[in-house]
């Protein structure tokens, strides 16, 4: 998310007030609402948008170790924003860890309910190795598609960020592929519920960027990316900064309803908090006939920073999603809270059609 390489490079010239919200300015197109999107009395919310969300009652889920060894200084003192897939009923969770100084490194864990997780032993799996992730590799996305997970994080030199993935077959053991686009970060891979791309048009879809410059991009084979445009999210310039997060396709909202084939792109960011957060999450609706353009958005968070685990920490005030999966009839959103430690929000199915 924005914080230590993005909060460098996007926060020039905003300002960061003791509360942990911040201000700032730049065009926007004012935002719109769907003329098809009708509400869900139970929730308030359009039939496209996936939620409400509840928080489970354990969280946060995963957390920094409290006296760092050896073996875990790399993820002291936060551990956060997660990446989750789940492979024949197991939770794959890749998360950053930030040692002290602000480097990041990015390791694994695993699970069999989703809510209790085991560290690899090897962590961390995915290090600074190469040279566009001198300071730091940063808030990975996994997916997983025909026995291989691939992972999209941000490279950071120092100066600059890219969108950088690797490769794997078990989730652990890595090949660090690089930069697969310059200059930017938030790969928000279009995918299935189930964490799995989905070709559209012939391509993999890909969402990226955050203020001031977001964009699809497209690719063959998951490996190689191009970009397609500019995306106009159509957000008011007082829903800044703002980041990409997740892209879901071929869902559903409701238990008897339709399956949705447009995409649910997940943001984060000050969005519609009138200073009241730093980061929240809501989502936006983009068609497949026009996909650069939006065509809803929603004018509340599903999810904003209330508990504690989220008001305090690094970034106080702060909430921030990689990914989000549907299994066992529900869906799990593992994300990170104030910068510092892993946590988890579910949403059912609504009832209706």
């Amino acid at each position: 998310m924005v914080g230590r390489a993005g909060r460098t490079l996007l926060l020039a010239g905003a300002l960061v007030v003791a509360s942990g919200v911040i201000a700032g300015s730049a065009a926007a197109a004012p935002s719109r609402d769907s003329a098809h999107a009708t509400a869900s009395a139970s929730s308030g919310l359009p039939s496209w948008a996936i939620g409400p969300f509840t928080r489970y009652r354990g969280n946060p889920i995963l957390t920094p170790p409290t006296v760092p060894a050896a073996a875990t200084d790399w993820e002291w003192p936060e551990a956060f924003n997660p990446g989750v897939v789940v492979v024949d009923g197991v939770f794959h969770m890749l998360y950053r860890g930030a040692a002290s100084g602000n480097y990041s490194s990015i390791g694994a864990a695993t699970s069999t309910d989703g809510h209790h997780f085991t560290p690899a032993p090897g962590n961390p799996v995915i290090s600074r190795s190469l040279p566009s992730e001198t300071h730091g590799v940063e808030d990975p996305r996994l997916y997983y598609s025909d026995g291989k997970y691939y992972a999209f994080f941000t490279g950071y030199n120092g100066t600059t960020t890219d969108i950088n993935e690797a490769v794997s077959t078990n989730a652990v053991s890595w090949h660090q592929i690089g930069p697969v686009i310059d200059g930017t970060k938030n790969a928000a891979v279009v995918s299935d519920p189930q964490g799995t791309p989905v070709k559209i048009g012939g391509h993999y879809l890909m969402y990226y960027g955050q203020t001031g410059g977001t964009y699809l991009a497209e690719s063959p084979d998951l490996e190689h990316w191009s970009t397609v445009g500019a995306v106009n999210p159509h957000f008011p310039a007082s829903y800044q900064p703002y980041e990409f997060c997740v892209a879901v396709t071929g869902y559903r909202t409701t238990a008897r309803g339709a399956t949705h084939n447009d995409i649910d792109l997940f943001v984060a960011g000050e969005l519609m908090g009138h200073r009241s957060w730093y980061y929240a999450i809501s989502e936006i609706e983009f068609s497949r006939a026009s996909l650069m353009s939006d065509t809803a958005q929603l004018h509340v968070p599903v999810l904003f920073p209330r508990a504690p685990y989220e008001v305090y920490g690094f970034t106080p005030h702060t909430v921030f999603m990689n990914d989000i999966v549907f299994y066992r009839n529900q869906w799990w959103m593992y994300y990170g809270a104030g910068d510092s430690t892993v946590a988890l929000a579910n949403a059912s199915l609504r009832p209706g059609s």
